[in-house]
């Protein structure tokens, strides 16, 4: 194996990692949803988790820009899920920052519309990787 393609094999499967831990987030918060009002503790590790799935999934995007550079396996579906992710990625950290008026915050939460996104995320990366 070239020292290049190992390189960005061995980013995309940090990338990879990163993403999964980071977006284990949205499952955890929607079982917990169900046992509302929380205790004090279930409240303070959801705020600190959150700003832990930010700074995960910003890492596992330089992660996955470093793979795509260094890898051979380039195509039209694995480009287009890199701007997905560029997308979410940067439409996340905005809502982050929340330094945004309240229709700012609406439009922002119509562009990041998790759910869809990511389910055309990931055809979008297994037609790129079948």
């Amino acid at each position: 194996m070239e020292h290049n393609e190992w390189i960005g094999k061995f980013m995309g499967i940090v990338s990879m990692l990163l993403f999964i831990v980071a977006n284990a987030y949205y499952p955890a918060r929607l079982v917990a949803n169900k046992y509302r009002p929380w205790p004090f503790v279930i409240a303070a590790f959801f705020n600190k988790y959150f700003n832990i799935h930010m700074w995960l999934n910003v890492g596992a995007f330089v992660f996955m820009s470093i793979s795509t550079y260094y890898t051979d396996n380039r195509n039209t579906f694995l480009y287009v899920s890199m701007l997905v992710t560029a997308l979410l990625t940067l439409t996340g950290f905005l809502k982050y920052l929340k330094r945004f008026s309240s229709d700012t915050k609406k439009q922002l939460r119509l562009l990041y519309s998790q759910q869809t996104i990511l389910a055309c995320w990931l055809v979008l990366l297994l037609c790129g990787k079948l």
